[in-house]
């Protein structure tokens, strides 16, 4: 084999036979040196190795960031609509955009702190993202740009003169240590009131206790004691003229005080999104009123089981089935409050039940006896109150205002109740009772309701009174009073 295919190589380069071979034109031999390779105006130097900070100095608050830097020579580059990545190192590179994110916020260490002793306070103040509510809640906050201790301007700074990449790193500092002073005044305070607040003295967080100068200044400051006044009378000589001229005029009156009243609770509900069946309601309750007078407490339980199935398809067939529930409690709550409650007017002026017009006698005796004790609560609660009964409630109404209006409602139904036939003296007194007992209970019913809805009032229907709810709202618990006391003692 070997004498066959000598090796070619191995031969003098004179004997070798000639044949054709592959030869590569324009090669030159390797060489040790890499920058041999290419002319001395294209090569360029390594750079030099970037130094890092030892891990124990500060933060310079600096990271890499990509520019938008679009080459000037690539006109005939087909890759010239894809500009080239560049990092942000040097200082005309975070000159180059002014409105670029401040890199100085993500840095978690302080210049002044070596180590980071307390990391979630120096993350509050540097990262303004973490805020806290309470700089708003504080009164007399100071800006950032005043001096927190005497609220003056700041004046300029040395580091005014300094490039705008260190200017807006000293500003961030600044901007964030007067926020962290806000903050801490802030905490301050709150933490201050919560701990009054828990200690239960005056001036904190919550309500603090009316005296009886505050109580009185509230009242006047409410009502309109001439307007309430005049209203007043002018109620009374309408409910007298209708009285004397016979019950049907009577039952007139009361559907239209009832319905007026049960009008306002509907639309101080929809105030409060609750979304009752205002249409369904109102047509219940004038019906309950009509019916009572005609059919007695039968009509009571037949009227409300039709509202409350009418309310249910009301709602199924309606689009805004996701209050159903709000819709239908509140429907079915001013149903009970204000139509049964004031049905038993109707009830004591039924003929059937109470002939001789002695229904009459009985609805003025419940009438007087709970304007006597609003009247007396109001006056003797304005100039003597200082213990309210129920603070979260409602904080005007007294103690010292509870026991005049209740001590009122006992003399006017002992002195003038009596007075009117078929009342007697005892059943007259038991009234007085009954209503210094549920005369406050309806009040404070409609002061609870008004303030989960975050009404003052029902109503503006009657000047310097509010609401007709308003008025009638002792009332309406008073009525159902009456007329179990009236069938207990079998009177009329």
């Amino acid at each position: 084999m070997s004498d066959e295919n000598p090796n070619l190589f191995d031969e003098p380069e004179d004997e070798r036979p000639t044949a054709p071979v592959v030869r590569i034109s324009g090669a030159t031999p390797a060489s040790d040196d890499l920058f041999t390779e290419f002319d001395d105006e294209v090569a360029t130097p390594p750079a030099p190795e970037t130094e890092l900070p030892h891990w124990t100095e500060n933060a310079t608050g600096q990271v890499p960031a990509v520019l938008n830097r679009p080459d000037a020579d690539t006109d005939e580059d087909p890759w010239s609509a894809v500009q080239s990545p560049t990092w942000r190192e040097a200082d005309s590179d975070w000159v180059a955009e002014e409105e670029a994110f401040d890199a100085s916020l993500l840095s978690s260490v302080d210049e002044e702190i070596s180590m980071p002793i307390a990391p979630e306070a120096v993350l509050e103040d540097r990262q303004p993202w973490e805020f806290d509510l309470t700089e708003d809640l504080v009164p007399g906050a100071t800006p950032a740009n005043t001096d927190p201790d005497n609220g003056d301007s700041v004046t300029a700074s040395p580091t005014d003169s300094a490039p705008p990449a260190r200017r807006r790193a000293a500003h961030s500092r600044s901007t964030s240590n007067d926020r962290s002073r806000q903050r801490g005044r802030g905490r301050n305070v709150v933490s201050s009131q919560a701990q009054e607040f828990t200690a239960g003295s005056p001036a904190t967080l919550d309500r603090p206790e009316p005296t009886s100068a505050g109580v009185a200044q509230g009242a006047r400051a409410d009502r309109n004691i001439p307007a309430a006044v005049a209203t007043g009378t002018l109620i009374a000589l309408l409910v007298l003229v209708t009285f004397d001229i016979g019950t049907v005029l009577a039952l007139l009156l009361v559907v239209v005080v009832v319905t007026l009243s049960a009008a306002e609770a509907f639309a101080a509900f929809r105030r409060g999104h609750q979304h009752p069946a205002t249409l369904l309601g109102l047509v219940a309750i004038v019906t309950l009123m009509i019916a009572t007078y005609n059919r007695g407490t039968q009509a009571l339980g037949l009227v409300a089981v039709l509202l409350f199935v009418f309310t249910i398809v009301w709602f199924m067939a309606g689009n805004d089935r996701a209050n159903m529930l709000t819709g239908i409690s509140s429907t079915m709550l001013v149903f009970v409050w204000v139509g049964v409650f004031g049905s038993f007017a109707a009830l004591l002026l039924n003929p059937n039940l109470f002939p001789h017009r002695h229904g009459l006698a009985f609805l003025l005796g419940a009438i007087l006896a709970t304007i006597s004790y609003d009247i007396a609560a109001l006056f003797v609660g304005a100039s003597l109150g200082k213990r309210p009964i129920a603070p979260s409630i409602s904080p005007a109404k007294t103690l010292e205002g509870l026991i005049g209006g209740s001590a009122a409602a006992i003399l006017v139904s002992v002195i003038v109740v009596q007075l009117i036939h078929p009342w007697t003296l005892v059943s007259a007194l038991t009234l007085g009772i009954v209503v210094s007992i549920v005369a406050p209970l309806g009040d404070l019913a409609e002061s609870m309701i008004k303030r989960s809805l975050g009404l003052k009032d029902m109503g503006r229907l009657l000047p310097g009174h509010g609401g007709m709810l308003d008025r009638v709202d002792g009332l309406l618990f008073v009525l159902p009073a009456t007329y179990f006391v009236v069938r207990a003692f079998h009177l009329g």
